[in-house]
């Protein structure tokens, strides 16, 4: 099965618009994001980016941003508008 999710390597945060212009049509997952008093982004890292929300979890991409070092993370859709359905995913199994 193919990726659809890739890891980024910037180094210093860039600013909400650049992020923007960047990966327009991804969900960017953000690192040592700087956010506004209504909580939107205002720079960041980019750390990675897929096509669906949190894309890669399965494969444990996520766990060495969990510390300190990396906050503030979020996830910010740029994804162009696909119904509920596209947004909606499956990530586990019942009875697994």
């Amino acid at each position: 099965m193919n990726k659809t999710y890739k890891l980024l390597d910037h180094k210093e945060p860039i600013s909400e618009a650049e992020i923007r212009r960047l990966y327009d049509g991804f969900w960017v997952f953000i690192i040592n994001a700087k956010m506004s008093e209504t909580w939107g982004v205002q720079e960041g890292i980019p750390a990675i980016i897929g096509k669906v929300p949190f894309d890669g979890v399965e494969d444990g991409i996520y766990e060495k941003y969990k510390s300190d070092e990396y906050a503030q993370t979020v996830g910010m859709s740029l994804r162009h508008n696909m119904g509920f359905i596209s947004s909606l995913r499956i990530v586990g199994e019942a009875n697994a």
